[in-house]
């Protein structure tokens, strides 16, 4: 997503962890850590669903953020595209917004995460800083109940691929703001602009770690409801 406005952060803080986490042997000390927070936190907001989805950013005309010919609108669709795979593996419904290079208006993107009564939406970005400075992934929450599966998603993403942890922010971005009837995210898979975060994700390897992280969570979530 090449630019953005968005409220004052509230980042996930650690001073909240509890001394006895949770046995969870895939997941390393902090990760357990955070989920275990992330399970305490859950229960007045999340909800059983069967369906995800999941919006692939930009598309067509609407390249995202660029350089070169590396557009965030193919990243997006790829990543989208492996982790529908993933989530199918494991017994979930998967919608898309978009499975090939078209634009979707915003307002269309939102009216699918509203469409369906048991889901959750999930919108998948890479991300842009000007002066090439950002590194790492970011989780983006709007409504209350969005904000523990912003959670999941961004602490198994870290993981996963050992990304700067950016944390899980509140922000007014429309397909997250406009999507009222599910929990909904968005996701910062990394900065396009940043060369080396660049340089990884245009293999096929890393953006499969992205899926798989970002599926992972989403499972997660979904069990500890």
């Amino acid at each position: 997503m090449a630019r953005r406005m968005h409220l004052p952060a509230q980042p996930f803080s650690p001073a909240l962890m509890p001394s006895t986490p949770p046995n969870l042997p895939a997941a390393g000390h902090l990760l357990r850590s955070a989920l275990w927070v992330l399970m305490l936190l859950a229960a007045p907001f999340a909800r059983a669903f069967d369906t995800v989805v999941l919006d692939a950013g930009h598309g067509d005309f609407d390249r995202g953020a660029a350089i070169g010919y590396v557009y965030e609108k193919h990243l997006a669709l790829d990543t989208a595209r492996r982790v529908e795979t993933l989530l199918r593996k494991a017994g979930l419904k998967v919608v898309m917004t978009r499975s090939r290079d078209v634009f979707i208006p915003l307002p269309g993107r939102a009216a699918v995460g509203n469409r369906y009564g048991n889901a959750i939406f999930v919108s998948i970005h890479y991300n842009y800083n000007r002066g090439g400075s950002g590194a790492g992934v970011e989780s983006y929450y709007y409504h209350t109940r969005g904000y523990t599966l912003a959670g999941y998603i961004q602490a198994y993403l870290v993981q996963r691929t050992g990304m700067t942890n950016r944390g899980v922010k509140h922000a007014s971005f429309h397909v997250i703001r406009e999507t009222t009837r599910n929990p909904s995210v968005l996701i910062e898979c990394g900065f396009v602009s940043n060369s080396t975060e660049r340089a990884r994700m245009m293999t096929g390897e890393f953006r499969n770690r992205i899926a798989e992280g970002i599926a992972q969570g989403i499972v997660a979530y979904r069990k500890a409801n």
